[in-house]
């Protein structure tokens, strides 16, 4: 399983992102990846962008999972609480990232 995390936006106009192979973590960090994606049912989040409030951050997760390929992209008003224990996740994970990368 592949995943693509991006942060971008807020107040300060950051970028930050992670790119994840559950075949390249540890086994312990590899099956809980796979526990927060399953719980997180993204391919029932979409997309989620509130039309409303400035400097949000916006998110969005693709995960690839033996060639099914789900995207999910929502911003600070519209986590869903199912998704928050994957975005923790994939937040201590991330680093910078160029705007288009």
């Amino acid at each position: 399983m592949k995943i693509r995390y991006r942060q971008t936006g807020g107040f300060a106009g950051l970028s930050l992102g992670s790119d994840l192979d559950t075949a390249n973590l540890p086994p312990s960090e590899a099956e809980e990846l796979k526990r927060l994606v399953k719980q997180a049912a993204l391919d029932k989040v979409g997309v989620k962008k509130s039309p409303r409030g400035r400097d949000l951050t916006n998110y969005e997760i693709i995960v690839d999972d033996k060639g099914r390929t789900t995207k999910a992209a929502f911003d600070d008003m519209t986590i869903p609480a199912n998704v928050q224990p994957l975005l923790d996740f994939l937040n201590r994970r991330a680093g910078a990232r160029a705007l288009d990368d």
